[in-house]
């Protein structure tokens, strides 16, 4: 599936140690489930729980944390919600310098299947639409509410500026 070999790549360039040594870096579903969307495209939804596995991982877990969540921006935006409990996890401490890190992400995946001319499907995986903010933050510490103009103001009115 797209969504977890782009993350696999995202954790591999956040942390430069798991060049040498990328089978330390596991991936693997479970409690997945697929649906129909019931639509001409004949399109079909997984639901799964990712469980990402970094063994003896030597890079502050900082850092992978935020692969995940730079890569969850454009991939999985609902775990970028305010005050969700997106991301679970579990270190195990082996030693001063090393951990084994597991991350556990609730994700789905779109999947669009055209029928072929010649039979079969063609098999798209859709894209995560676009979020409703440029930039998530803007949930949090929203800007000043804008200006009204161009309504009249009565005593009736909130007490803004026209």
């Amino acid at each position: 599936m797209r969504k977890i070999d782009t993350l696999k790549v995202a954790i591999l360039t956040a942390l430069p140690e798991l060049a040498k040594d990328p089978d330390r870096l596991r991936l693997w579903i479970e409690r997945g489930s697929a649906r129909s969307t019931q639509t001409a495209g004949r399109g079909l939804t997984m639901a799964f729980q990712l469980n990402v596995l970094v063994v003896e991982m030597a890079s502050d877990i900082a850092v992978l944390f935020l692969a995940v969540f730079e890569w969850a921006r454009a991939n999985q935006p609902d775990l970028m919600m305010p005050a969700k409990d997106a991301i679970n996890f579990d270190a195990d401490i082996l030693d001063n310098a090393t951990a084994d890190v597991l991350i556990q992400l609730q994700l789905d995946q779109a999947i669009s299947a055209t029928p072929g001319a010649a039979g079969g499907y063609a098999i798209e995986y859709r894209n995560e639409p676009d979020p409703l903010f440029d930039d998530l933050l803007s949930i949090i510490h929203p800007e000043p509410a804008p200006i009204l103009k161009g309504y009249e103001i009565d005593e009736d009115a909130p007490p803004w500026d026209p």
